[in-house]
């Protein structure tokens, strides 16, 4: 994290006329000397207050979008440290998976043109337009911007492959979560206390799809519970691999069934639970329902960012 340095220049000497010339030296001047400073400071807030007061007043719309603003960047600073690293590997990944699913490198190569990266550049530039993902209307490059312009064109890669904009908006968890839950989930209240909602409930959704006995693409799906399995058993011996959330990253709507191999194989190499495995492979958010609401300043006072550096 970036650290503030002293600055290099020197102190103004006596000479100069520094502020120490006119410093108190007893402690009736201190006294005069702190009431008068106090008095400013509170002059100055109080008519920085009066100010901001008025023109609130004056433009309502003003009081409304620095809410907004300030919520925005609490959720930006909810995201963790693998939250973008996550997501463009959940993008590469659904581009593989859709050239395994049709035995076709048409997916992948759409996905790795330079119309993608265009899509992208015009997605962000965008903003508010690029999707659902929070952050997306952030004039700044935050995490959540990033995410959502690949996440856009990612999906138009996916078309261009061969998908409808259905399947390729399911590929990359990205499918309005509709229903009773959906109408719950997308609620004002939802959004403020589940900032990311439909990544981690499409993961879940797409996953127990590919669990059906009757899913069209078992053959997949069967490799990639195998090369869950063999993670898990590779790193037994480690408390928390972080390798293994990133592969279910990777694994897009098949993470489900990859994390859930990789933490059978753990638990009978005799190796650690998988509860923080579990539930690493799922939200982008550090931050839960409860700390959402008796805690909203969290965020800010210790961004879930820092804690990639512990």
């Amino acid at each position: 994290m970036p650290s503030w340095f002293d600055d290099p220049s020197p102190a103004p000497s006596a000479q100069e006329g520094s502020w120490f010339d006119q410093a108190p030296t007893t402690a009736t001047q201190a006294e005069e000397f702190g009431n008068e400073s106090g008095s400013f400071g509170g002059a100055a807030l109080g008519a920085l207050a009066l100010g901001a007061g008025a023109l609130i007043a004056r433009k309502p719309s003003l009081l409304g979008k620095a809410a907004r603003g300030l919520n925005a960047a609490r959720q930006q600073a909810m995201l963790s440290g693998l939250a973008l690293p996550k997501s463009l590997l959940g993008n590469t990944g659904a581009a593989f998976n859709a050239s395994l699913e049709q035995r076709s490198m048409s997916p992948l190569k759409s996905f790795f043109s330079r119309q993608t990266l265009d899509d992208a550049i015009s997605s962000y530039k965008r903003g508010g337009s690029a999707g659902p993902t929070p952050g997306t209307n952030i004039p700044l490059p935050v995490p959540g911007r990033f995410m959502g312009a690949m996440d856009e064109a990612t999906q138009s890669a996916l078309q261009r492959g061969g998908m409808s904009a259905t399947e390729a908006q399911r590929s990359v968890l990205q499918a309005p979560l509709t229903g009773e839950l959906g109408e719950v989930l997308e609620s004002p209240a939802a959004k403020y206390v589940l900032p990311f909602r439909r990544t981690p409930f499409n993961q879940f959704i797409e996953g127990w799809r590919t669990l059906k006995p009757d899913f069209d693409h078992t053959g997949v799906r069967n490799a990639y519970i195998g090369a869950g399995a063999v993670h898990g058993a590779a790193t037994t011996d480690e408390q928390y691999p972080v390798s293994i959330p990133l592969a279910t990253a990777l694994a897009a709507k098949y993470g489900l069934p990859y994390s859930l191999a990789a933490v059978a194989a753990r638990k009978l190499m005799g190796g650690q639970g998988g509860g923080g495995i579990l539930g690493s492979t799922l939200p982008v958010s550090e931050y839960g329902v409860e700390q959402s609401l008796s805690d909203p300043s969290a965020p800010f006072v210790r961004p879930a960012v820092s804690r990639f550096f512990e």
